[in-house]
């Protein structure tokens, strides 16, 4: 039996900024580029509408919770992936509808599942942060960590990803909590996922990961740049991830 192969995305999308300036670069993306599991932060309605259009034969979770239509959704493609339950955790982001949301997926003609879930912690120009000076985004990953330890048994597995506003002390946090992310998993660094130009403009910044669990390997980690003419489909740039999936009994079947 050979490894099952998918490629995940992560991808803020910059809620309604420049819309629908940016409509035709977003359609390209979802056009070209065409993941099998795609999470997003920053959803919104007008957005919604565009990507269920491109995506025609992928799923997402429908559901009455504002968050799941108002900053965060996962979609997969119904030829490889069938949903069996998900959910919204709160974590203690500052932003109201922000959660850890999830869904469990099981393979199409399998008995096997794998839990994917995002989150967009708090940006770092929040009121309170500024007012407090305590980065809230510690706390959120440690409440990240004990909500997916409830959530997720050690040998499923698992891929957090998402718009995480920080490359340091939150990120440290979630690999001590057996998270590890794409880059280290391949052995290599991070590059800059924000910002994206020529749509935006700032200083090169590490803010969106993919971070994985359980008989997973990444076996390419890559930061997209693309753009229609002069436009990029966000501020932001996506992390792609081609992961492999392990045989349920490896051992038996390298002796096989």
């Amino acid at each position: 039996m050979t490894p099952t192969r998918f490629v995940v995305a992560t991808y803020n999308i910059w809620g309604v900024n420049r819309w629908p300036e940016r409509e035709e670069a977003l359609r390209g993306f979802l056009t070209d580029v065409r993941p099998d599991i795609l999470a997003l932060q920053e959803f919104r309605p007008e957005t919604r509408d565009v990507i269920d259009e491109e995506l025609h034969d992928f799923e997402r979770v429908d559901d009455p919770f504002e968050g799941w239509t108002r900053e965060g959704n996962i979609y997969w493609y119904k030829g490889l992936f069938e949903k069996v339950e998900h959910g919204a955790e709160d974590i203690g982001i500052l932003e109201p509808l922000r959660r850890l949301f999830w869904v469990r997926l099981r393979i199409v003609g399998t008995g096997r599942t794998i839990v994917v879930a995002t989150a967009h912690y708090t940006w770092v120009g929040h009121k309170v942060e500024r007012e407090t000076h305590v980065n809230p985004r510690v706390a959120q990953a440690e409440k990240t960590i004990e909500a997916l330890g409830r959530l997720v048994p050690p040998d499923e597995p698992l891929i957090f990803m998402g718009d995480l506003n920080e490359s340091n002390n939150a990120i440290k946090k979630l690999r001590e909590g057996g998270l590890t992310d794409c880059w280290r998993g391949r052995g290599t660094y991070p590059p800059p996922t924000h910002p994206a130009f020529p749509t935006a403009k700032g200083a090169p910044a590490v803010l969106d990961w993919q971070l994985y669990r359980g008989p997973l390997r990444p076996m390419v980690c890559e930061v997209v740049d693309y753009a229609k003419g002069d436009l990029a489909p966000s501020d932001h740039k996506p992390v792609l991830v081609a992961y492999s999936l392990e045989p349920e009994n490896a051992d038996q079947a390298q002796s096989d």
